[in-house]
């Protein structure tokens, strides 16, 4: 999981919830650089609804807060990434911002964007949609990527909005 990744790598992992409505979270997952908190992940979470009985209690804590991917496997879920496209766009005003000076806006970033799966025994349940940024000392973009314009085409409609709706806030100013 990508809050593992970040933890091995940087030595610190937090969440950061910065906009949550019923549908749509923001969230920094970050690491600590000092004192200054470092965006690693920027992800936009697009929840299915309605939430599935059997995740409910685990629904509650991640909209407290709690890391998606930890919180659920800490339930006994199996955590599967389906349907994922990657892209690379430019980091934008607000991801910059919160990626620290290592971060431009103009820079590329990688960009993924999948449907967060949980399974356990005879269950499946597609609990999410999710679109995330990765700052290029966490994920590097490979120039081989297609930009977002290209792969808008070929995404679900839930996908596509959880692609559009990341682009419109990392080139949001806080």
């Amino acid at each position: 999981m990508n809050s593992d990744k970040i933890r091995e790598r940087f030595g610190h992992y937090g969440v950061e919830l910065l906009e949550q409505d019923t549908r749509t979270r923001l969230a920094s997952l970050y690491s600590l650089s000092g004192e200054q908190r470092i965006t690693r992940t920027l992800a936009l979470t697009r929840f299915e609804l309605p939430t599935h009985p059997a995740v409910s209690e685990q629904d509650a804590q991640i909209r407290a807060g709690d890391s998606i991917g930890a919180t659920l496997r800490h339930a006994g879920w199996n955590v599967v990434k389906n349907h994922t496209t990657d892209c690379q766009v430019a980091a934008g005003k607000r991801f910059a911002a919160l990626g620290g000076a290592a971060l431009n806006p103009e820079d590329q970033v990688l960009v993924r964007v999948y449907t967060l799966s949980v399974l356990k025994q005879d269950l499946a349940i597609d609990y999410a949609i999710i679109a995330e940024a990765y700052h290029c000392e966490h994920i590097a973009p490979a120039n081989t990527q297609p930009t977002a314009s290209t792969v808008l085409s070929s995404m679900t409609g839930s996908q596509a909005v959880a692609l559009n709706d990341l682009l419109n806030v990392m080139q949001a100013v806080d």
